[in-house]
C-alpha cells in the first residue's frame, strides 16, 4: 500500500514504536494489527533486517534514536508512543542521549501518551518479599541503575508536555523469547549433577516470570484506557501463580518433555547458602522469595488475556517443535 494513501486517511489512532524489532514489539505489532482503527509507526534502522509481517496497518520510518533529526517523520500530534528500546550494546551516556531525543521530539510533536516499557528489577537490592509501586528503589547493577535512570529522565522531560505512563515487566517468556530457554535447554542437554545441585540450590525461588501475552496485552490496555494514568508507575507480573517457582517449572518441563528424572532424591539445601551465592554473584535480588505484584495495574481495569500456566504451554509447544522434533528427525 503507498504509504501517502495510508497517511491520508483519517478516523484512525496512530501508534508510534520504538524498539519493534524485540521480542515485546513484534507481538505487540500482532496484536495491535487486529484494530481496524490503528496505523501503526514504526521507527527501522537503516541497518536493520526486520521486516514487519503485517502490512496494511504499518508505516515503516528509517531513523535512529541516535539522531534525533531522523525521528520527524516518526510522531504525529496526538500519537500514543510505545518505547520499547534499551541499547544493551551502548553506554550508559548513549542510552540517555537516546532518550533524551526521543522525549524532546515527542514534545515537539505535540503526542498525547508516552508508554515507556522499563523492568521490574530496577527496584534493585531491597529485601521485601512483596514489591509494589510504592517501594523505594534502590538499583545496584549497571543495568539496574541505567534503567532507572531513564525513568527520572522521562519523568522530567515529560512533567507538562506529554502524558507519561512507566511499565515495569517481571522476567518477560514465550515462544520465540530468551527466559525459560535455558532451563529447557540445561535439562535436556546439561550436566546432570549440576541440574540437580540447582535444583537443590533454587528449589521454589520465585522466577518473577511472566508471560508474553499478558505484558503485550496490559501495553495495549495502557494505549486504550481512558481513565487517568499520566505519571503512573505499573507493573505487570505473574508472581500470583503458585507454580511460578524453579522447582515447580522443573518438574513441569521434566515431565512435559519426557526428560529423565534425577536419579537420587533431592535434598533441598538452605535458603542462606542461595543468599550466600547471590550475594557473592552481586546481584541485588537476594530475596527467594520476592514478588511483584500487578494488583495497582488490574485495579485500573486491566485484564490478563491468559493464565500463567497456559502461557508455559504455550511456551512448550513451541520448545517442542523448534528443538525436540528436530532433534528426533535428526537422530
Amino acid at each position: 500500500m503507498d504509504k501517502s494513501s495510508l497517511l491520508g486517511k483519517q478516523n484512525f489512532r496512530n501508534i508510534a514504536i520504538t524498539g519493534a524489532s524485540g521480542f515485546i514489539g513484534q507481538k505487540l505489532i500482532n496484536d495491535l494489527s487486529n484494530s481496524d482503527d490503528v496505523r501503526i509507526h514504526l521507527l527501522i534502522h537503516r541497518n536493520s533486517d526486520f521486516n514487519p509481517s503485517i502490512k496494511s496497518k504499518v508505516v515503516t520510518v528509517e531513523g535512529d534514536l541516535m539522531m534525533s533529526e531522523t525521528l520527524q517523520g516518526l510522531l504525529k500530534p496526538g500519537c500514543t508512543v510505545v518505547n520499547l528500546v534499551y541499547l544493551a550494546s551502548k553506554s550508559r551516556d548513549d542510552n540517555l542521549m537516546a532518550i533524551n531525543n526521543l522525549a524532546d521530539a515527542c514534545t515537539t510533536a505535540k503526542i498525547k501518551r508516552l508508554i515507556h516499557c522499563s523492568t521490574a528489577v530496577s527496584v534493585g537490592n531491597v529485601r521485601d518479599d512483596k514489591i509494589t509501586e510504592e517501594t523505594k528503589c534502590y538499583p545496584r547493577s549497571d543495568y539496574e541503575v541505567v534503567k532507572f535512570e531513564i525513568e527520572k529522565l522521562l519523568w522530567e522531560k515529560a512533567y507538562n508536555q506529554f502524558e507519561l505512563t512507566i511499565l515495569r515487566p517481571t522476567a518477560v517468556f514465550g515462544p520465540g523469547g530468551q527466559n525459560l530457554l535455558k532451563l529447557a535447554n540445561d535439562l535436556r542437554k546439561g550436566n546432570k549433577f549440576i541440574n540437580y545441585m540447582k535444583s537443590c540450590l533454587y528449589n521454589r525461588r520465585k522466577m518473577n516470570l511472566v508471560c508474553i501475552d499478558n505484558v503485550v496485552s496490559s501495553i495495549i490496555f495502557l494505549i486504550e484506557t481512558n481513565r487517568r494514568i499520566d505519571g503512573e508507575v505499573f507493573f505487570i507480573s505473574d508472581d500470583e501463580s503458585p507454580i511460578n517457582n524453579y522447582r515447580e517449572i522443573e518438574k513441569y518441563v521434566i515431565k512435559r518433555f519426557g526428560f529423565k528424572d534425577y536419579s537420587f532424591p533431592r535434598v533441598p539445601l538452605p535458603n542462606f547458602l542461595l543468599v550466600a551465592l547471590l550475594t557473592l554473584a552481586g546481584k541485588s535480588n537476594l530475596n527467594p522469595n520476592r514478588v511483584y505484584s500487578c494488583e495497582k495495574l488490574m485495579k485500573a481495569g486491566f485484564k490478563k488475556s491468559i493464565s500463567f500456566e497456559m502461557g508455559i504451554d504455550s511456551f512448550a509447544d513451541w520448545y517442542e517443535k523448534k528443538f525436540l522434533y528436530v532433534g528426533l528427525s535428526e537422530n
